[in-house]
């Protein structure tokens, strides 16, 4: 789920400050901030949420259209109806409960003010509405942060064997900083007559990309510190290998079965989860970097192809000479192409060279149908 940016954050609150002082003061609620409120959800939802907006508006007009029937006199103004339905741009449906019953509590709060006070039987419902959407979404982001904080949970696009049989085997794109996993199934789409039976999956990252909020990423770069990096992405792991297993599981593959592709951070990424694995065909890193902890116990070994050119300035060609090393160094098969006049980016030569890493890897070499056999003597 994309959760607001710090930019929208600050723009909804200034608006509902706004109908609110407005409200207030005037008893109006202006068409213009309510129109910016379902604008400033809808360029971050679109129409996810139009559930939530059918509901909300219909209760808003049904109450401004009840209301006046049994009590003789207006109840809810046609601004505060508009004002329900822009806050369902901005809520899932599960959270409508809490938004009405805040708006109503804090709704009466005001009218008994407001009779307190004998500034007459209408009151304004503007604040309350304010009120109860921004607990509302406030609530829902730090909700939603400590459930991934225990267990995040992976999706994104995917695409199914060209042979259009069941998948033989599985290659996990991993995207890189501010893109998502519809940027790189492009991949698979090229690979996919080279590798037939071949099932491709792309996950989003499970974070809006700190500098591109239309985009996700696996952990912040704002900074190179390799330590927080490492740590980020050793939070991630656990939840990613369970993404991984569950994969396996629901195809009946063996790990060996399994390739991993990464461009840039996910190039990191795949590289840390790879030998965080019993068992893995591979990895196909572009244009990344490898952050190695020795104090951590490595469980596998798998075959690796690093890609990087030579005039990547994003992150530079050195990084993954770098990795090629500590790999050796771990004993883990690695090889390292260097492309002349690539910047940071997978071109042909690229594609090509990963490609057939691939086919090698999950076609070429038979796949272990012994799998369960060797655990067990690993284990005695």
């Amino acid at each position: 789920m994309h959760f607001p940016s710090p930019f929208l954050y600050t723009c909804l609150f200034f608006t509902l400050t706004a109908v609110s002082i407005k409200d207030f003061r005037e008893g109006i609620i202006p068409d213009g901030l309510v129109l910016l409120v379902a604008l400033l959800g809808f360029v971050l939802y679109g129409i996810n949420h139009v559930l939530s907006i059918v509901i909300l508006g219909c209760i808003g007009y049904g109450l401004y259209k009840i209301y006046p029937f049994f009590k003789k006199r207006e109840g809810l103004g046609l601004g505060d109806v508009k004002l329900m339905a822009a806050a369902g741009f901005w809520l899932e449906p599960f959270q409508l409960p809490l938004f009405l019953f805040i708006s109503g509590g804090v709704g009466i709060l005001i009218a008994l003010l407001w009779q307190f006070l004998k500034k007459g039987v209408r009151f304004p419902l503007g604040p309350a509405l304010a009120l109860g959407l921004g607990i509302c979404i406030v609530s829902n982001d730090v909700f939603s942060k400590g459930e991934n904080e225990m267990n995040i949970v992976f999706s994104g696009p995917s695409l199914q064997p060209f042979s259009g049989s069941q998948p033989k085997s599985i290659v996990v794109l991993i995207h890189g900083y501010g893109a998502d996993g519809d940027d790189l199934l492009a991949l698979g789409k090229s690979w996919a007559s080279l590798l037939p039976d071949t099932l491709f999956i792309a996950p989003h990252g499970p974070s809006v990309c700190e500098m591109n909020s239309s985009g996700n990423q696996w952990f912040g770069l704002k900074d190179w510190d390799s330590a927080r990096i490492l740590k980020e992405i050793q939070t991630l792991t656990p939840s990613f290998n369970r993404y991984l297993d569950a994969l396996l599981k629901t195809y009946n593959l063996s790990p060996d079965r399994l390739a991993l592709v990464g461009f840039s951070q996910g190039a990191m990424l795949a590289l840390h989860i790879a030998i965080h694995r019993p068992q893995c065909a591979g990895v196909v890193a572009y244009s990344g970097a490898f952050l190695n902890d020795p104090k951590e116990l490595k469980v596998g070994r798998p075959p690796i192809l690093l890609i990087h050119g030579t005039e990547d300035q994003v992150l530079q060609a050195s990084f993954s000479q770098m990795a090629a090393e500590h790999l050796k160094a771990l004993h883990i098969p690695v090889t390292l192409s260097l492309l002349p006049e690539l910047e940071h980016g997978i071109d042909g030569r690229g594609l090509g060279m990963g490609g057939a890493f691939l086919k090698e890897h999950l076609y070429e070499t038979p796949p272990s149908h012994l799998w369960e056999q060797k655990k067990q003597s690993n284990n005695s």
